[in-house]
């Protein structure tokens, strides 16, 4: 038997990464498919949310609530020249009703969880659609950790999902481990998911390429030191090196001054990147390019001169 979709009028298009979505509902399906079948609710969520809560017959905080986790999976992210997200609630002044402890966040009894629970009224559905991210149910202390954020920290449910989820990516699903990282993320100013997402890019994409790099070099066990992070930092979170350019700089430090060398490595980095090289092809047609003129025998090479300079720098074996 052969099968065809039924388009009809419409065309329903889903980014790949749903399929990867475990613990989403009935609901959030749904959710997901209504904001998919009208781009224009995307638009302005203020109509979007109630438009679809009503064509649903579902509540707004159940669609928002959707829309928070299908943002903590990376299906919904923030559009280029949204406006700025309002500010934050501060932390409560210490001495008031509930000071900071010296680690962690506040600790909430059972009482307060519910006054926190009527006063907010996503915040239920907030818990769930954490429990269905780590995929477990949380223990009265885990939702007293979700509470904090929202309620001590001000932090809005879709950032308190990314971070979720990006516990659940670095295999961390710990709500202790989110709670430490929001404290961190907190003290450096990151209190929107705008901010929350490109951070935790930087977080990941340094986890995914820093062994490799640390390999490449022949580092061993060591660590890098703080210029050397900076450094590799800049590399792919900034420059947004692969490791195939990376390796290319890499060969060119060893062939210039017979060994591994970080700081030599981003000298060459940042200048190729500064002429306008963004990949591995721009940078081998460059490579061969300066190979011909080498056999044509110019009498002055800039590029013989370059590596000439970072020996006197580095020095040689």
């Amino acid at each position: 038997m052969k099968l065809q979709l039924n388009y009809g009028n419409r065309v329903l298009v889903l980014p790949a990464g749903v399929t990867e979505a475990a613990g989403a509902t009935a609901v959030d399906w749904r959710v997901l498919c209504a904001f998919a079948a009208d781009g224009t609710l995307c638009a302005d969520m203020s109509r979007g949310v109630p438009q679809v809560a009503e064509q649903l017959l579902l509540s707004r905080e159940a669609v928002t609530a959707s829309v928070s986790f299908w943002r903590g999976m990376g299906v919904f992210s923030a559009a280029t020249g949204d406006a700025a997200p309002t500010a934050k609630t501060p932390p409560r002044a210490a001495g008031s009703k509930k000071g900071m402890p010296d680690r962690g966040l506040p600790t909430y009894g059972a009482a307060e969880l519910a006054d926190i629970a009527e006063s907010r009224a996503d915040f239920t559905a907030l818990v769930g659609a954490c429990q269905q991210t780590f995929g477990k149910i949380f223990n009265a202390a885990e939702v007293g950790i979700i509470a904090g954020m929202t309620d001590y920290l001000g932090l809005e449910g879709d950032y308190i999902l990314l971070l979720l989820s990006h516990c659940v990516r670095m295999e961390k699903k710990s709500l202790r481990y989110a709670e430490k990282t929001a404290l961190s993320l907190y003290d450096d100013g990151v209190t929107d998911a705008v901010a929350l997402e490109e951070r935790l890019q930087r977080i990941e994409t340094m986890a995914t390429d820093t062994g490799q790099i640390r390999a490449m070099f022949g580092m061993a066990s060591r660590a890098f030191t703080t210029k050397e992070k900076a450094m590799v930092e800049n590399w792919v979170c900034v420059m947004k090196y692969t490791m195939d350019v990376i390796k290319l700089a890499y060969e060119s430090t060893v062939d210039a001054i017979g060994k591994p060398s970080i700081s030599y490595a981003n000298t060459i980095l940042e200048r190729w990147h500064a002429e306008g090289y963004r990949d591995a092809q721009d940078v081998t047609r460059a490579m061969e390019e300066y190979r011909r003129r080498k056999q044509g025998g110019s009498s002055f090479d800039a590029d013989d001169f370059f590596h000439a300079a970072l020996k006197n720098t580095y020095g040689e074996v």
